[in-house]
């Protein structure tokens, strides 16, 4: 049967495959019980709602933005080629490897060991409430000022003067290999 134009009333009921050779036109809803398949590209002009599970065989490309109201998981490797902005805490299970500077704005806190491997430079006070256990040398370039008790365990060499503003206690044997002058001896 060939039908140039048809126009239907009431319900339409088909029992066999409905093939439309040009563009189908719906100005009501459309409810499909079944699967649909679509060989092309759907273009859908407005808002699409999914109830169930929606799985993409093949690349997604979002030209707006993306919002997910509840948690995400990526099984694979995370690329962004942009910027990344985090409005709360990120927890990271695995190691981390930062290839390139890392810009901390506010506190930085650490709950185990951190290392080093390069050359770390601090342009401000650094401040240490634990013990600071130094392997190799330590040259400082400025002034050091020790609130507490300096316990030396090895030979200490001072390239310079030596001013002490206190009493001095010595309790083993003093070497002088120069003169020794003493202002306060009567």
């Amino acid at each position: 049967i060939s039908v140039n134009n048809a126009t239907a009333g009431g319900n339409l009921h088909i029992g066999g495959t409905v093939t439309a050779v040009g563009n189908a036109t719906f100005d009501g809803d459309v409810s499909v019980s079944g699967d649909m398949n679509i060989g092309g590209t759907a273009t859908i002009a407005s808002n699409a709602s999914i109830g169930g599970t929606l799985s993409v065989g093949g690349a997604t490309h979002l030209a707006s933005t993306l919002t997910v109201a509840g948690n995400t998981t990526l099984t694979g490797t995370l690329g962004v080629g942009g910027a990344v902005n985090l409005a709360s805490t990120a927890t990271v299970e695995g190691a981390t490897h930062l290839q390139s500077t890392v810009s901390v704005g506010g506190a930085a806190t650490f709950a185990s060991t951190v290392t080093v491997s390069g050359d770390a430079t601090f342009k401000t006070n650094t401040s240490v409430s634990g013990n600071v256990n130094i392997g190799g040398t330590a040259p400082i370039a400025g002034n050091a000022s020790i609130g507490g008790t300096l316990s030396v365990g090895g030979a200490t060499h001072l390239a310079s003067t030596l001013t002490v503003a206190g009493n001095t206690t010595l309790t083993g044997n003093l070497n002088v290999g120069g003169t020794v002058t003493i202002a306060g001896a009567n």
